[in-house]
């Protein structure tokens, strides 16, 4: 898949399917943060002003999964702790459940996207110099082209099982049926809310392993993000969903080297995710 889309696919893509406005509280903090000197106390109280957002961003930064040292008890204190951009990727995640396929009965999607993300999170927390933040909502964005397709597209069900029986990669199946695919469509998502750049080119690609065998050296950290990913999947479905997982038979040990994890380290960290995440 290219690193690109090109602005032909864009205007097929925009005449097919309908993305998400950017949700006033991401405009109200991108306009806080672009300013000369952002100021934290400012950040804080526009998350603040979101209750639920709020609640929500400090249940998820005090999750065993997320490890971090302390506890935080409040949003000025996350600011403070995270950094104004990292609070902002992490709202922005949170957002997008209350923003994407609402109402179709998603919660299984969702559960288990959020467990993706907090296992992205926590494989951060034991590997050198890759952002949490950005691993995480990385995670929860992946696959919201999912939802999106599934409520343009009565028949994306039967998509979603005839590409589970396919040995190519799913966004091949989805172009072949409905002319996009929810790669494109997460990436469109990802680019109208401001994501950056390594998360945008992540969840373009996350279905092509030239990210993780070296093959396409373009922005290191996504090739990062989508290695981080494959392996936090490969833990939610075979320690937590109790699921086989055939891409991990195949991609595995690439994946493992490419992290620079182990076989003694990688048994380590399934046990660590059984106790974390039970």
């Amino acid at each position: 898949m290219s690193a690109e889309v090109s602005r032909e696919s864009i205007e097929q893509l925009l005449k097919q399917v309908t993305i998400p406005p950017r949700p006033a509280l991401l405009i109200e903090l991108d306009r806080e943060l672009g300013g000369a000197e952002p100021d934290f106390r400012a950040v804080a109280a526009l998350v603040g002003k979101d209750v639920g957002i709020s609640a929500a961003m400090l249940k998820t930064l005090n999750s065993p999964l997320f490890a971090l040292r302390s506890k935080i008890g409040n949003v000025t204190q996350a600011v403070q702790l995270l950094g104004m951009r990292n609070v902002r990727n992490i709202v922005t995640g949170l957002m997008l459940r209350n923003m994407v396929g609402a109402g179709q009965n998603l919660e299984r999607f969702w559960d288990s996207a959020e467990k993706v993300a907090a296992i992205n999170a926590y494989l951060c927390s034991i590997l050198p110099k890759t952002p949490r933040d950005e691993a995480y909502t990385f995670g929860l964005f992946r696959d919201c082209g999912i939802p999106i397709l599934m409520q343009r597209f009565p028949e994306y069900r039967d998509t979603l099982k005839r590409a589970a029986g396919d040995d190519r990669p799913m966004p091949v199946v989805e172009d072949e049926r409905h002319g996009t695919n929810h790669a494109t469509v997460g990436y469109m998502v990802a680019r109208s809310w401001g994501l950056s750049d390594a998360i945008c080119q992540s969840i373009l690609r996350h279905h092509d392993i030239d990210m993780i065998n070296g093959k396409d050296s373009t922005v290191p950290l996504a090739h990062t993000l989508v290695a981080i990913n494959f392996f936090a999947e490969h833990l939610n479905d075979t320690m937590l969903r109790m699921r086989q997982d055939s891409q991990w038979e195949l991609h595995g040990e690439m994946v493992l080297d490419y992290l620079g994890i182990t076989h003694k380290e990688y048994v380590e960290i399934q046990d660590d995710v059984m106790g974390l995440g039970a």
